[in-house]
């Protein structure tokens, strides 16, 4: 079960992530049109944003659980919710390295930590992973849902792939704003960020089952 003095903190920790996150989305529908995208609808091509998206969504059944356990309507996370969640956090634990370790070499950690790429590049990534480990351990994992955690990062590379090595820039697709594919060494980067992805769930899961059910 969870301890309602966690589903607090687990309650607020979520719905900062909700209320920043969409907060942050929308604002980008009425940015002037920059180097990165031109209209709102162009920040979903960034893996960063698809993240962030879909761990504020996450947040929102684990909201939901949080709320019915301070409530006294049920007393822990179920399964489902606690696997989309570890899906969601991996996700954008897996922008945060990506952030950390291959853009902020290449364009700075001012632009990379600046305004709302703060939330997106560290913020909510950051909060997600500690929430989903010391708060919301009401349900262990098994290592082999670590699996779930590739699911992301394979559907968007699948994309990335098409419009930066299929359709190159040239003809109408996207720059190769990730860098993955420098040198044309797109197949070792595929492999670095499946296995990213796969290591961080496993260690997550690792993580979250050794908080779990702790007061």
């Amino acid at each position: 079960m969870l301890t309602k003095r966690k589903a607090v903190v687990s309650a607020v920790i979520n719905f900062i992530i909700i209320i920043v996150t969409a907060a942050t989305v929308v604002s980008y529908f009425f940015e002037e049109p920059g180097e990165l995208i031109s209209n709102g609808y162009e920040s979903f091509k960034f893996f960063t944003t698809d993240s962030n998206v879909l761990t504020a969504l996450a947040s929102v059944f684990v909201l939901f659980y949080d709320i019915k356990i301070l409530t006294n309507k049920n007393d822990h996370i179920p399964y489902y919710a606690v696997i989309f969640k570890l899906v969601g956090t991996v996700s954008v634990m897996l922008t945060f390295c990506v952030v950390m370790f291959m853009l902020i070499p290449i364009y700075g950690f001012e632009n990379e930590l600046k305004g709302t790429f703060f939330h997106m590049h560290a913020g909510a990534p950051l909060m997600s992973f500690c929430s989903f480990v010391f708060l919301e351990g009401t349900e262990k994992l098994q290592l082999k849902n670590a699996l779930f955690t590739v699911i992301p990062p394979a559907l968007y590379g699948t994309v990335y792939f098409t419009e930066v090595v299929i359709i190159g820039k040239d003809n109408g697709g996207w720059w190769d704003f990730y860098q993955f594919n420098n040198g044309g060494m797109w197949y070792i980067s595929v492999i670095v960020v499946l296995l990213s992805a796969l290591l961080l769930g496993i260690i997550t899961i690792v993580l979250h089952n050794r908080f779990a059910d702790k007061t």
